[in-house]
C-alpha cells in the first residue's frame, strides 16, 4: 500500500496473486512445451521401442523358424532386413496390429535390422519359445539406453496429433491469463474521503452506496458494495486478497482500506450469513 495522500488509501495486486498467477503461468508453460514435445518426438521415440520390440519377440522369431537357416545363412538373410517402416503422408509410420498407422522417428525410415538379430539366430531359431528372443531385446535396449519394458500400446496419428492440440491449447490458456495478470498489475483499488474506486477504476461516492455484504469478509477477504448508477442498482466486490492483502508487516492495507469506507458508509451492513437460501438466492442475482 502507498498513501498518495494522507487522505487516500491505495491497494495494489497483492503478492497473494502475484504468486498465483506466476505458478499457473509457470504449469502452463510446461504443459506447452511438454504436450509439444511428446507430438514431434515423444511418442514417436516409444512407438520405435514398441515395433522394434515386436520385431525382437515376433517377427524376427516367426522367420528364423519358418526358414531353413544355418547361423552363417540366417546372418546373411538378416543383414540385408529392414525393419518395416513406411513414408506417410506426414511422416514415417508403422502400422498397427489393428492396422492404425503409428508415427516413428523419421530416422527410423530405412533402419537395417539390428547386430543383435543378424547374429543371434541360436536364440531365434525356436521362434520364441525360450527365452532367446527377449535376451536379444534386452542386450539391444541396454546397447540403446532405452526402458526394457516398452508400451502395451503404440499411439496412432489422432493421439500424437492430439499433443499438438494441447500445445496450443495452453498456450493459448497462458496468453489469457497473462492478459488479466497484466490487467490486475495494473489495477489498484483505493477510496478517499468521498468515494471508493473499484480497480476498474468506477468512482463509487459514499452517498450513492445502499447496502455493504461484509460476510465474507473476514474468511475470504471480499464484501461486495450495491450502489445506485444512473437509475439502477449495481455491485462491486471489495477484494482484499487480490489487492492490498492483510500482512500485518505491510500495515494490512486492504483491512484499513475497507474500514475507511465502513467509517464514511451510512447504509445497511449484512454481517452475518443468512438462514434463508431463499434470500441468498435474491441477493445473488442482484
Amino acid at each position: 500500500m502507498s498513501e498518495i495522500e494522507t487522505k487516500e488509501i491505495v491497494c495494489k495486486a497483492s503478492s497473494w496473486i502475484k504468486i498465483r498467477a506466476i505458478l499457473i503461468l509457470a504449469m502452463l508453460a510446461v504443459f506447452a512445451v511438454l504436450f509439444y514435445q511428446d507430438g514431434t518426438t515423444g511418442y514417436k521415440e516409444k512407438n520405435l521401442h514398441f515395433f522394434m520390440n515386436r520385431l525382437f519377440t515376433e517377427q524376427a522369431p516367426q522367420m528364423a523358424s519358418e526358414g531353413e537357416y544355418t547361423a552363417e545363412s540366417w546372418a546373411e538373410f538378416a543383414k540385408g532386413e529392414e525393419v518395416p517402416f513406411e513414408q506417410g503422408e506426414s511422416g514415417v509410420v508403422a502400422k498397427s496390429a489393428k492396422g492404425e498407422l503409428c508415427p516413428v522417428p523419421d530416422t527410423a525410415l530405412g533402419m537395417e535390422w539390428p547386430e543383435e538379430l543378424i547374429q543371434g539366430y541360436e536364440k531365434l531359431k525356436d521362434g520364441g519359445a525360450s527365452s532367446g528372443p527377449k535376451e536379444l531385446w534386452r542386450d539391444y535396449t541396454k546397447r540403446m539406453e532405452w526402458d526394457a519394458e516398452p508400451k502395451e500400446e503404440p499411439y496412432d496419428l489422432d493421439t500424437v496429433n492430439e499433443q499438438f492440440y494441447f500445445s496450443y491449447g495452453s498456450v493459448a490458456l497462458f496468453v489469457v491469463v497473462l492478459f488479466f495478470f497484466l490487467r490486475t498489475l495494473s489495477r489498484t483499488m483505493r477510496v478517499t474521503d468521498e468515494a471508493y474506486f473499484a480497480p476498474g477504476g468506477k468512482e463509487i461516492p459514499f452517498t450513492a452506496m445502499k447496502r455493504i455484504d461484509k460476510r465474507k469478509w473476514d474468511t475470504k477477504g471480499v464484501a461486495v458494495i450495491y450502489y445506485d448508477d444512473a437509475g439502477g442498482s449495481k455491485k462491486t466486490k471489495v477484494d482484499g486478497m487480490i489487492y492490498g492483502q492483510f500482512k500485518k508487516e505491510d500495515g494490512e492495507p486492504a483491512e484499513k482500506l475497507f474500514s475507511k469506507i465502513l467509517e464514511n458508509f451510512k447504509g445497511e451492513v449484512v454481517e452475518y450469513e443468512s438462514d434463508d437460501p431463499v434470500s441468498e438466492e435474491a441477493e445473488a442475482s442482484v
